[in-house]
């Protein structure tokens, strides 16, 4: 350890050795780089993720169910179930006041449902004073949606209805519902798509369907659709086996299986990104390989002098290992410290990027306007036209900070270890005596 110490920074009188300081730093670089793009882009996809889950597709569907009130009490009575509620989903077209008509997806619950799921409420970004869809006919819409449309709350929205006595008689109808609430999820998919009102209005959107209404007052309908929230959404696949067990004829689907064409896009994606990123430490660990033939060449009198005194060639390859250690180590530490502090504070050294570049812009802007060559430049870091963001989401999962300390430990160590794999001095007297 102490000569692999002093390998790294040798005495002031030797020659100082740049190459390692340059390989601990940018093995330090890469895991700073590493670190905050995983971070980041968990923040985005964990955002998407619980959005979808939250607000669309439930952690578990259960579709195609006869006996529904035996099916409700399974449910209230399993620990590992959060909340659930019954709704429909269909899509329709709309028109605002000063637009064209545009599809959008409906969700049709009851407004006592809609109370129960606070996880839903909170998503959404709106107050459960706001929920008041069982009354006439009020809606709840996006607010990407109200953007496009040109509507606010107490406005009125107009959705086709399809009504008749048979298919072949059937015609459309334009239906008016009042806005009640906006809401604001932070997904651009259902901020510009998704509509939510009372499920008394289903018939206007699914005319002709067959409800038969059991002797419990159940409606035995295969549009109906149940979503189950769990406690803890990995659970799915337990709890679905209880429900089968009470229940063997319904169709239920877990979060895994519904949206397992974007979770595959989001899992590939991130391996992509990782792949390339850890490109840099394959650099660096050639560099660190590198730089370690050339210390074993530098300090060959150093070897002889060791194998004189009785030193094996196993002891020698120590000290080069043990310095593949210390550089992984120092490069692991202070990349994961300076990476957490660069995350945790992200959106403020953005917001201070913001304003230099900003004010660099109202510079060049001054320089401009007294040539008589203004253009209006503006700078945002954020623009809404290209970006459905306020600000940078962040998550920091603790299981991928120590891999990625390990992968950077890693990487000096075999570097290392196979720069110094054969490390001979045949006859060390008689190489001292040349020297």
């Amino acid at each position: 350890m102490f000569l692999a110490a002093r390998y790294i920074w040798p005495r002031k009188a030797d020659k100082k050795n740049t190459t390692k300081i340059l390989s601990i730093l940018g093995l330090s670089a890469g895991v700073v780089t590493l670190l905050s793009v995983m971070s980041v882009m968990n923040g985005l996809q964990f955002g998407f993720i619980n959005d979808i889950l939250e607000i669309e597709s439930y952690h578990i569907r259960i579709h195609n169910f006869d006996n529904e009130k035996g099916l409700l009490e399974t449910l209230e009575n399993n620990p590992a179930i959060l909340s659930f509620a019954t709704f429909y989903d269909t899509q329709t077209l709309l028109q605002g006041r000063a637009s064209r008509h545009d599809p959008v997806m409906v969700r049709l619950m009851s407004e006592e449902d809609f109370r129960q799921d606070k996880s839903l409420i909170k998503h959404l970004g709106i107050g459960e004073g706001e929920i008041n869809i069982d009354e006439g006919y009020n809606a709840i819409v996006g607010a990407e949606l109200a953007r496009i449309l040109h509507i606010l709350v107490g406005d009125t929205i107009s959705l086709i209805s399809l009504s008749g006595t048979s298919f072949a008689a059937l015609r459309p109808d334009t239906i008016e519902f009042e806005i009640v609430a906006i809401f604001e999820s932070g997904y651009y998919i259902f901020d510009r798509n998704m509509i939510f009102m009372s499920d008394r209005h289903i018939s206007l959107f699914e005319h002709g369907r067959p409800r038969v209404a059991n002797s419990d007052g159940y409606y035995s309908d295969s549009g109906k659709i149940i979503g189950i929230k769990l406690q803890n959404r990995f659970r799915d696949i337990e709890t679905i086996l209880e429900i089968k067990a009470s229940h063997p004829n319904v169709e239920i689907v877990s979060w895994r299986e519904y949206n397992r064409s974007f979770f595959g896009a989001l899992r590939l994606e991130k391996i992509i990104m990782l792949l390339l990123i850890t490109l840099i430490f394959i650099v660096i660990g050639v560099n660190i390989f590198n730089s370690t033939k050339r210390t074993v060449a530098e300090k060959l009198e150093d070897i002889a002098v060791l194998y004189a005194i009785g030193a094996s060639e196993k002891s020698v390859r120590k000290i080069f290992l043990f310095e593949g250690i210390i550089i992984g180590l120092i490069s692991g530490f202070t990349g994961i410290v300076f990476g957490l502090l660069l995350i945790i504070n992200i959106n403020e050294i953005f917001v201070v990027f913001s304003n230099v570049v900003t004010y660099l812009f109202k510079c060049v802007e001054f320089i401009a306007s007294t040539a008589g060559l203004s253009h209006g430049l503006v700078f945002t870091l954020f623009p809404q036209d290209y970006f459905y963001l306020t600000e940078i989401p962040v998550q920091i999962v603790f299981s991928e900070v120590v891999a990625i300390f390990i992968f950077a430990l890693l990487s000096a160590v075999l570097s290392s270890y196979f720069a110094s794999k054969k490390i001979t001095v045949d006859r060390p007297a008689e190489y001292l005596r040349y020297e």
